[in-house]
């Protein structure tokens, strides 16, 4: 819980896709290497709430590492209604509402995915909803024979008693098991979580290090809060407190470990009855990773010497006559210096051997850096005339999982050492160390340990933020008099008080030794006319004389002054603390500064003015500044930059997932980011527009086409009829290319169509033929926020997103048109994510700002070897191209005026499953379920995604009109640019209008440009029939079965008389024959039909042929 709430005030923790994604690829490595189809993850009541199942989405999608994975035990109802199969290449899933409400920056990003989502009103009705996730489950199961699965425990083995499964078994195929191999991953899955990745090292670094940092620093506050003479009743069980109590609750309430190391505070022993502890240490430990630390802090002002104000009280005591001003020696100082020196010893060895363990990792072993910290300790104690004891130094190494449980320290397998990050600590003690003021007293022990990160040679300590050294004064003796001095009662040396108290300064003093900084301390000032008093929390009270002040320098700045200057070591001598600065801000600027600069001049002492030192940066906006400035990723091999050092860290993960082989190295990549983004080349440049269908490409290529001039620049734009589309491949296209530039050697926008390969073309244009003559310029991804779903069910359109990788695209452009605000920024988000080193700008109805225009045409880094390395780094995030057919039908024929209605019907059944059988209302429930879920996994149909046309209607010859589709919308535009001309002419005698077309090829381009995926041409010719103008219907011939029976009798009427023989007469009502006998028809009765039949054919013959002649005129007409 705690570490939740971390997370969410600390945004440098954030999950980010590629931690998502790196996560997913090692279970599709699993899924190969176990030689399984794929992995069925069945969330919420579906798998009977399996605990393994949660504990993976934990992993996958919501961030967590290590321990905390188990910790939380439920998934809330939100991704209850989840499902998922990880193949060996991609990642099938099924989500509700809920579910991809929260997973959709990470499912829209994911390559390769396939995705169902029931539309709102879908989810709304739980019966329809079921139906959809069995019927989507069946068809995830497609293809896949050996499924992994998680089972928890032995009980729940037989997965048949999941209600997913069960409801399977309904369909009639038999149980899930009789079709699919069951194969139990549990223990090879959570083998997974135990090694550190990228994610669980970021939050080492930015949560679980801060916190403890934080922890460290209310302890210390507790002490130097409170009033100086309170501290000595300060006890370690106070000290600890805010240690323990996060260490209890996540001790009670999850972990229980048998390593872990319980928070202590411990006080040093004191020199004599007289004084107080010299130190204390402080150890800790995050109970979750196991990521600790140890420090040994000081409680005195580390001096020899102290310039003291005594108070001098009359007989009775009741009140000060007058102060003494005094210097008192400090006997135990020389028990201080013992302290810190060996605690500045543990420091140098524990970089010492960080320095040597880079150098050979085999020597990072418990006696090796034992015998390197010897080396120092020695010549130190000797300094004290003491002797190294053996037993007294305590030398520990460990190494940590993500679990927090201690693995073994293994450099025998260097490809996983190298692959896999690990934290690793060292702790060094010395201790029993002796007093050398009172014989036969122990002051305690010294104690210091980080946790670290060992990366090709180098090093990043995790724990550095927890400062190395503070010191808090918890002797009051003196501090409390130098307090009590009143303006009535003077003291000599000080002279007169002539300021009042002024706070919220800063104190700086520099430590000679670079590893034990000083911290800088909230001062206040009070000034007099002989010296200055100060007052820290940490040191409590004491003075400066000015007489004392040497090389005295002042700095200016409009916030705030310093002055600098050097003095007796007065505190923290055992530092060798010579030097001072001196913080003036706000008011004691008017009060103190400048009324000390005026009372410096007087007495004539030398000062001079220097540049602000950026160690005393005030502000907040110029600290941050100031660390942009001095951002040093690698000093030395210390990585001191965390953000290089995680960015290394990913990019080495996915480098990994590319070719195992390759091993990213860190200097390498030190050197990338000091890669320039300009270059120049004497080619033709090429800037490449890719982009989804109906992304509005060729508007905007028009669009930045326009503003070539306004930055002297030219450009073309490469563009193609939708003839030319159908027929069109990648050497097709640079085929066109090739002979454009042969007539102008202006750079050229080349808009690449969504069903070619962006990478095949960009390959042939930097090795092939076309390489000597042209370049990459950039790559431009132009994305329609409102054409994000190929259907209602949120699939995402293939190559969404994956063309805007780093490396492969500069750009990103989202359009919009009509969108709600919160949407677009909603998007803006996801894509920003992402395109982590791309530019991402948004604009509206494909008009780009001169702005935008301005970077794109300034642009040239698409060769730079950092987008090089970023190509290689996410390749393994490309999606696969997905074959689509294409299919162009030439139709000069008007369209009715019912086409846009029967056009947006055509897309939508063009995605969804049949209709209902007739007698499906009869059927029983169990029936119906299982038809709807057969139905919709029903053998693979035609389905449209893109159709382009120009066109015409019925009865408007003299306009013409493009029509672009898809799914999601229909735009309609009326061509404007061509001037149509109607002519009467007189064809075959009739006289009809005949339009001319003047700037348009219409012979080329009127018709259907349509794409999709199973179409084919006579598929495409059906769905044009309902969107064209027909013929009138021609009348059919006629046969004897189309004649009734009234007919025939009339038939038979008229003829009664005609060609009776043999004796057969008419009587007048009936026919008979010569023996007088009624007959049932006239003996020639089918002869006198086939004549009526000849007859009337012969007249619908002609009627036809007229009507074929004015058709067949009119299509003559439409020609042009």
């Amino acid at each position: 819980m705690l570490q939740f709430f971390q997370r969410l005030e600390n945004p440098d923790s954030k999950f980010h896709l590629y931690d998502s994604f790196y996560r997913i690829k090692k279970i599709e490595k699993v899924c190969q290497k176990e030689n399984v189809d794929g992995l069925l993850i069945i969330n919420g009541i579906d798998s009977k709430e399996n605990y393994e199942y949660t504990k993976l989405m934990n992993w996958i999608y919501l961030g967590y590492s290590g321990i905390e994975i188990e910790t939380n035990e439920y998934l809330d109802n939100t991704l209850s209604e989840t499902i998922f199969v990880i193949t060996k290449d991609h990642m099938r899933a099924y989500c509700d509402q809920q579910g991809f409400k929260l997973l959709k920056p990470y499912l829209l990003q994911m390559p390769n995915i396939k995705l169902f989502v029931p539309t709102i009103k879908e989810d709304e009705n739980k019966d329809e909803s079921e139906v959809l996730k069995m019927a989507q489950f069946v068809k995830m199961m497609q293809g896949l024979k050996r499924i992994g699965v998680l089972l928890p425990q032995e009980k729940n083995k037989n997965i048949e008693k999941w209600p997913l499964i069960q409801g399977y078994g309904l369909l009639g195929n038999g149980f899930f098991s009789m079709q699919h191999e069951i194969v139990n991953m549990s223990e090879r899955i959570n083998q997974l979580y135990k090694p550190h990745d990228k994610h669980s090292m970021k939050t080492l670094i930015n949560v679980v290090s801060q916190r403890l940092n934080g922890h460290v620093s209310g302890s210390m506050q507790l002490l130097s809060e409170i009033a100086i003479k309170k501290r000595p009743a300060v006890t370690s069980e106070q000290m600890v407190e805010i240690f323990l109590d996060t260490f209890e609750i996540e001790e009670n309430k999850y972990i229980k470990r048998c390593n872990k190391l319980i928070p202590t505070v411990t006080f040093g022993n004191c020199s004599s009855q007289q004084k107080l502890p010299l130190h204390l240490t402080m150890e800790s430990s995050d109970l979750y990773s196991s990521l600790r630390f140890a420090r040994t802090y000081f409680l005195t002002k580390q001096i020899s010497k102290e310039n003291v104000i005594i108070p001098i009280h009359d007989d009775f005591e009741h009140f000060v006559k007058e102060y003494q001003y005094q210097i008192i020696e400090h006997s135990f100082h020389l028990d201080e210096c013992l302290l810190i020196e060996i605690y500045r010893a543990l420091i140098e060895s524990f970089y010492s051997a960080l320095q040597m363990i880079c150098q050979d990792y085999r020597k990072m072993t418990n006696q090796q850096i034992f015998d390197l910290c010897s080396e120092r300790l020695i010549p130190t104690l000797a300094n004290y005339k003491l002797q190294l004891l053996n037993d007294n130094l305590i030398v520990s190494v460990s190494s940590y999982n993500s679990f927090g449980e201690e693995v073994t320290i293994n450099f025998k397998d260097p490809i996983s050492f190298k692959l896999t990050p690990q934290f690793f600590t060292i702790r060094l003690e010395y201790k029993k160390i002796p007093s050398l003021v009172v014989n036969g007293t122990i002051l305690g022990n010294v104690i210091f340990s980080d946790s670290f990160i060992l990366q090709e040679n180098c090093y990043y300590i995790i724990t550095s933020n927890i400062p190395n050294l503070q010191i808090i004064n918890t002797d009051a003796r003196f501090s409390d008099d130098i307090e009590k001095i009143k303006k009535k009662l003077p003291l000599e040396k000080l002279g007169q008080q002539i300021s009042e108290r002024v706070d919220k300064n800063r104190l700086f003093i520099p430590s000679k030794y670079a590893l034990l900084d000083i911290p800088i301390q909230s001062a206040s000032y009070v000034l007099h006319e002989n010296g200055i008093r100060i007052f820290t929390n940490e040191m409590g009270w004491f003075f400066i004389l000015f007489e004392s002040m040497k090389k005295i320098k002042f700095t200016q700045g409009l916030e705030s002054a310093w002055m600098i200057f050097m003095t007796e070591p007065i505190l923290c001598a055992s530092l060798q603390a010579k030097t001072i600065a001196l913080e003036f801000v706000g008011k004691s600027v008017d009060q103190v500064y400048m009324k000390m600069t005026n009372i410096l001049k007087e007495n004539e002492i030398k000062v001079d003015y220097t540049e602000n030192p950026k160690e005393f940066q005030l502000t907040r906006q110029g600290q941050i500044i100031l660390k942009k400035e001095q951002k040093v990723p690698l000093l030395g091999n210390m990585i001191k930059d965390s953000s290089f050092l995680l960015d290394y860290l990913e990019s080495k993960q996915l480098v990994i997932l590319t070719q195992v082989k390759s091993d990213l190295k860190l200097l390498n990549y030190l050197a990338l980011q000091d890669e320039s983004n300009q270059q120049i080349d004497n080619r033709i440049p090429i800037i490449l527009i890719t982009g989804t269908y109906s992304s509005g490409k060729n508007k905007f290529a028009q669009s930045l086409q326009r503003y070539a001039s306004d930055f002297n620049q030219k450009a073309q734009v490469l563009t193609f009829n939708l003839l030319e589309q159908s027929i069109l491949d990648e050497e097709g296209l640079l085929n066109k290319l090739e002979n454009l530039l042969k007539y102008s050697q202006d750079q050229c926008i080349c808009v690449i169509p969504f069903y070619l390969s962006i990478d095949i073309i960009v390959q042939q244009l930097t090795t092939g033929k076309l390489s000597k003559f042209v370049y990459i310029k950039n790559v431009i991804n132009k994305i329609n926020i409102n054409n994000i779903y190929q259907n209602q069910n949120c699939q995402p359109i293939d190559n969404l997103i994956s063309q805007s990788l780093p490396g492969y695209c500069q750009f990103t452009i989202l359009d919009s048109f009509g969108n709600e605000e919160s949407e677009v920024e909603e998007y803006f988000k996801i894509f920003r994510s992402v395109c982590i080193k791309s530019n991402i700008f948004r604009i509206t109805n494909n008009m780009v700002q001169s702005s935008v225009a301005k970077e794109i045409y300034s642009n040239t880094s698409y060769n730079s070897t950092l987008n090089v390395f970023l190509r290689i780094k996410l390749a393994t995030y490309k999606s696969q191209m997905i074959p689509y057919q294409k299919v162009f039908l030439h139709n000069a024929i008007p369209c009715v005026k019912q086409f846009r209605k029967i056009l947006r019907e055509l897309f939508k059944t063009s995605h969804q499953q049949k209709a209902p059988m007739v007698n499906y209302e009869k059927l029983s429930d169990i029936d119906k379920f299982i038809f709807r879920v057969k139905e919709f996994n029903s053998t693979n149909k035609p389905q449209l995604f893109y159709l382009k046309a120009f066109l015409r209607f019925e009865g408007q010859l003299d306009k013409l009109y493009e029509y672009t589709a898809n799914h999601n919308y229909t735009i309609e535009r009326q061509v404007k640019s061509v001037n149509i001309i109607l002519k009467e002419q007189l064809i075959n005698g009739v006289k009809l209008q005949i339009p001319s077309y003047v700037g348009w090829d219409t012979h080329s381009n009127l018709g259907f440009f349509m794409v999709g995926q199973n179409i084919s041409k006579d598929i495409c010719q059906q769905y044009i029939e309902e969107l064209i103008q027909k013929m009138k219907p021609l009348q059919p011939l006629l046969t004897k079965n189309d004649l009734s029976k009234e007919i025939i009798k009339e038939i038979e009427f008229q003829n009664r008389i005609v060609g009776l023989e043999n004796g057969e007469f008419y009587d007048g009502q009936f026919i008979r024959n010569q023996d007088g006998e009624i007959l049932e028809h006239h003996p020639k009765l089918d002869l006198f039909i086939q004549e009526y039949l000849n007859n009337q054919n012969q007249k619908i013959a002609q009627f036809n042929n007229q009507i074929n002649q004015e058709w067949n005129n009119y299509l003559n007409a439409l020609k042009c």
